[in-house]
């Protein structure tokens, strides 16, 4: 039967090469950049081959990035399949992969092959055909294979499902038909490949191997305790959230958690690449023109020099601050008798910290077991943290955020991460979300977790005139600034019976901004990238009104000889320019207005000129026009002769109102020249 020659041919193909050693996962290492290192070991005696299974998509990160730790052997090479290695391994056969499809297929792409058939009719020949039919036995219709041979005694035909083999007559081809059947099973899987690390050594030692790769980055989340009434600290606990999705199960691994912000990329190292070349045409004796050659230069010959080996991992700096982060002791119980709120549980094992410049390292202190495909959740940060109370009123909001100012006094950085507020007045209560970028050691953040109804801000903003508020003079050209302002006023009420200390902000869109109060006792206290802060302390009941000014200035220049005069008049006229200054540019404005009446003295005298000259070319024409006998004649003569009259005088004037004017210019230039502000 056609089934079992196919199983018969397949189960010959399945032999392959003996095992080797397997690597078990024992580090992981997951990175807030998006990436994770893994670290497999397994324990070998002298040389040895190490077979790990990886998830197709990680292999151009691992060739990218694998390393493996021998201490008493090295590296002989890492292989595995290639890509897609159908082309290659069907190079030699007969037919390509898609002979696989049916049995029709594969016998039709061994057309002219002898065969040998065992079964009712036995026969060998050479295949000419094969092709379904449709017969009728016992009056049921069913679909069969019709092959046709031909061999020394002619052509012949038989029925694939009622052979019981066929059998490709030539060995070599068996063979290699075997080979394409392999690297077909071999890569009937395309979701992993197979490395095969080979490492050379002498006695038994244990190996590892590690790479980075593409993973899904851990996520940091906080619990705070606020504690009953005002209070310096809260309880803060800080948890990770992570994922395997490695595709395999972590059965007692080393888990450590990586917060920074690495360089990372892909390349395709596991893509074949070809070099694009040019087609030249086939050379054709006696009809190709050989190319003109030129002069080659050769290349310097040198020795190849042998890879350096790769550097032993640099060890941990010895100033980097590594401690474990503990479980508090227990917090005491509220006085004037009332119960003390339940206690926030702490995390059973410790978590150790690493700092670098770079980056912050959690590392569980016990392995951690995770199917593959789960999440965990697990506790990495507890302790006590300066946490005071404190509300925050963005710019026209009408009631402040109730906020804490937490300032991180450990040697650590906190990830960024969302925090979930609890309440522990009156009981455990939940108070609200809030969301803090990373925490370095020593910085401090406002966490802003709900809304305060009971404190009410009214904000009213308008313009002031604009204010020059500087002038400076240098080679011709007035520098000055001018200031930009917005008044400001907020009125701030607290509540009845309750203090309040409130920080206001007012934006700031311009690094040059500033921002001035018109009361000595408030002061701005803080500024950020976006705002200015105003610290606020009011008592209960207390209502107050606060007057802001925010200025920008705005420098602007003006070339004093051609520039706009009317920004040349409005800096004349300001307030603020002191007397000598005023004369001195009162006296370029007057210089270049006196210029300016001259020069449209020129520019009248020039349009006359071009009157009469237009008027002169009327009269030449019409005197081209008329007879030397017409009495017309004579009157157009004495026309243009008075025309030719004017325009000599004309010029003439030009000429002395233009030196006029350019002495008028000089006498601007010198006055501008000699100005110093």
């Amino acid at each position: 039967m056609t089934r079992i020659f196919l199983a018969a041919l397949l189960i010959s193909a399945l032999s392959g090469p003996v095992a080797a050693a397997d690597l078990s996962l024992k580090r992981v290492m997951l990175s807030s950049g998006g990436v994770g290192y893994f670290e497999y070991s397994a324990e070998v005696e002298g040389d040895a081959a190490l077979a790990l299974d990886v998830p197709l998509e990680q292999v151009d990160d691992i060739l990218k990035s694998l390393v493996v730790f021998d201490s008493l052997g090295g590296v002989a090479g890492v292989e595995l399949p290639g890509r897609d290695n159908m082309v290659q391994a069907f190079g030699d056969a007969p037919f390509g992969p898609e002979a696989l499809e049916s049995p029709i297929a594969y016998l039709n792409a061994l057309r002219g092959t002898e065969v040998t058939v065992q079964g009712p009719r036995p026969m060998t020949g050479r295949i000419v055909r094969a092709e379904p039919v449709t017969e009728t036995i016992d009056k049921a219709s069913m679909q069969r294979t019709r092959v046709t041979l031909l061999g020394a005694d002619g052509m012949r035909q038989f029925v694939l499902e009622d052979a019981d083999t066929v059998q490709v007559s030539d060995p070599a081809l068996r063979a290699r038909i075997a080979r394409a059947l392999e690297a077909r099973r071999r890569d009937a899987s395309r979701a992993t490949r197979q490395l095969t690390i080979r490492v050379k050594g002498a006695g038994k030692r244990t190996v590892s191997v590690g790479y980075v790769a593409g993973a899904p980055l851990w996520k940091a989340t906080y619990r705070m305790m606020l504690p009953a009434g005002p209070a310096p600290t809260a309880r803060l606990q800080g948890w990770a959230t992570l994922e395997n999705q490695s595709g395999a199960d972590w059965k007692g691994v080393t888990l450590t958690l990586q917060y920074g912000n690495p360089v990372t990329f892909r390349q395709s190292l596991y893509q074949s690449y070809f070099v694009q070349r040019p087609e030249v045409p086939v050379e054709i004796l006696g009809r190709m023109l050989p190319a003109v050659d030129t002069r080659a230069r050769e290349e310097p010959r040198g020795a190849a020099r042998a890879m350096p080996a790769s550097p032993a991992p640099a060890p941990m700096p010895a100033d980097m601050a590594r401690r474990a982060w503990a479980p508090p002791r227990a917090l005491g119980a509220s006085g004037g008798g009332a119960a003390a709120p339940p206690e926030l549980a702490a995390p059973a094992e410790t978590v150790l910290a690493d700092e670098s410049s770079e980056e912050t390292i959690f590392t569980l202190t016990q392995p951690v077991d995770l199917a593959a495909g789960h999440t965990a959740n697990v506790p990495i940060v507890d302790r006590e943290i300066p946490a005071p109370r404190i509300g925050l009123v963005p710019f026209k909001y009408t009631h402040p955020l109730a906020a804490v100012r937490v300032k991180n006094d450990d040697p650590r950085s906190l990830p960024a991460g969302v925090l979930t507020f609890y309440d522990s007045s009156g009981g455990t209560s939940f108070a609200g979300d809030a969301r803090m970028s990373g925490l370095p050691s020593g910085e401090t953040r406002l966490l802003s977790f709900a809304q305060d109804l009971r404190t009410t801000i009214d904000t009213q903003v308008s313009p002031r005139p604009e204010l020059t508020t500087s002038f400076s003079v240098a080679d011709g050209v007035l520098t000055y600034t001018v200031r930009s302002r917005q008044m400001v006023k907020l009125t701030v009420t607290g509540p009845a019976r309750e203090t309040r200390e409130l920080l206001l902000e007012i934006p700031k869109s311009n690094p040059e901004q500033s921002l001035t109060l018109d009361d000595e006792k408030v002061k701005v206290t803080e500024r950020t990238a976006t705002a200015f802060r105003i610290a606020v302390s009011l008592a209960p009941g207390e209502s107050r009104v606060i007057t802001a000014f925010l200025d920008l200035p705005v420098r602007q220049t003006i070339a004093l000889v051609d520039g706009n005069e009317t920004v040349l008049q409005m800096i004349v006229s300001e307030e603020t320019l002191n007397p000598s200054a005023r004369g001195a540019l009162r006296k370029v404005l007057d210089l270049r207005r006196d210029e300016a009446r001259k020069e449209a003295d020129v520019e009248q005298r020039k349009k006359l000129l071009e009157d009469v000259e237009t008027d002169e070319e009327r009269i030449r024409k019409n005197l081209a026009a008329v007879t030397s006998a017409d009495p017309l004649r004579a009157r157009l003569t004495r026309a243009l002769d008075a025309d030719e009259t004017k325009i000599e005088q004309l010029r003439k004037s030009i000429d002395a109102a233009q030196e006029i004017a350019d002495k008028a210019h000089r006498a601007l230039t010198d006055a501008v020249a000699a100005l110093k502000i």
